[in-house]
């Protein structure tokens, strides 16, 4: 069995969608399987045996179109890799491709793209019906496909460079084996402009939690776009905090989650290398769904005591409020 998969972005929902290849490979024996993805998500692909070959959309593509697969599975509604289907041979496709130049989906795989951007009832009736799903992404994905779901994990596999990486931070902050490590990862990008815990808000979590596990080590973590909002944060706080930096390599990123024990996330590319890594989860939701997380029974989801919950507009109506005193609940648990 000859299998492609088309998985472009954002790269936390490619490190998601890797937990269908355990199920890919039960159900079709020794399959060999072929992924589609953009160059961002390479390195978080590379080192996982389940895949034979990766190819990037947009360049090394055309080395692609000899071959011949049993089964298609594009689970991404980009019209790039919809068109790309048109453009290979294949038995069966599951999942998003063009009809007469328009982005639609075959109707095993509805169960998911109803709920998005081209989902055939249009976008407003596919928010709402996204809004009541209670299935997690991962059961979704095994139910379009016609998989046994046993709760199969996505995988991120870490060079020994990788964790050397860890390791030499860990060392030159004196972290070590008796520290329970706590990542505070409260910032979330800026596609959804309310998903992120407030500077003030993080500031009480890392005072609250230093003062209540002496022997903690909390790591601050952020993108390029939370620099000088981790700076404000540092500069509020009365206790202290290890700052994980601002510039770190997609794998050195994933190096210094891996250093954590708890990780304390919005719903944001942290969330889903913490999960792939194992790592305890302390989680808050507010425009983005909960419901749809996998976390494996390893932590807690934190909701919103006021405000918008799964709206997913770039701006909620009513900005989510959260108790920080119920994060720290959740990490001390």
């Amino acid at each position: 069995m000859y299998v492609l998969v088309i998985k472009l972005g954002a790269i936390g929902d490619v490190i998601r969608t890797t937990a269908i290849l355990p199920g890919l490979n039960d159900k079709y024996k020794d399959c060999k399987v072929d992924w589609v993805t953009k160059k961002d998500s390479f390195d978080i692909l590379k080192n996982n045996n389940f895949i034979n070959k990766i190819y990037l959309i947009g360049s090394d593509i055309n080395s692609i179109k000899d071959n011949e697969y049993d089964l298609i599975i594009n689970l991404d509604d980009d019209y790039d890799a919809c068109k790309l289907i048109s453009e290979l041979k294949s038995k069966k496709i599951i999942g998003a491709h063009l009809k007469n130049n328009e982005r639609t989906y075959t109707d095993d795989s509805s169960l998911w793209f109803d709920l998005g951007l081209i989902s055939k009832f249009g976008k407003e009736k596919a928010d709402e019906l996204k809004s009541k799903n209670k299935k997690t992404y991962q059961e979704i994905m095994y139910r379009i496909l016609d998989l046994e779901y046993k709760k199969q994990e996505p995988i991120l596999i870490l060079t020994d460079k990788e964790l050397s990486f860890g390791k030499i931070f860990a060392d030159k902050n004196k972290i070590d084996e008796n520290n329970p490590v706590i990542g505070i990862n409260t910032g979330a990008g800026g596609r959804w402009q309310d998903k992120k815990l407030s500077e003030k808000d993080t500031a009480e979590l890392i005072d609250k939690l230093n003062n209540e596990i002496s022997n903690a080590k909390l790591l601050l973590f952020g993108g390029p776009g939370e620099r000088e909002r981790n700076k404000k944060i540092k500069n509020s706080i009365k206790s202290s905090i290890i700052d994980a930096g601002c510039d770190n390599s997609l794998m050195e990123f994933a190096s210094l989650i891996n250093l954590c024990n708890i990780l304390v996330t919005s719903d944001s590319l942290a969330l889903h290398m913490g999960i792939a890594l194992k790592k305890k989860i302390v989680a808050f939701f507010g425009p983005t769904s909960s419901a749809e997380i996998e976390i494996y029974d390893k932590g807690d989801k934190v909701i919103p005591k006021r405000g918008c919950l799964c709206c997913y507009k770039k701006k909620c109506d009513i900005p989510p409020e959260y108790s920080v005193d119920k994060i720290i609940e959740f990490v001390l648990k």
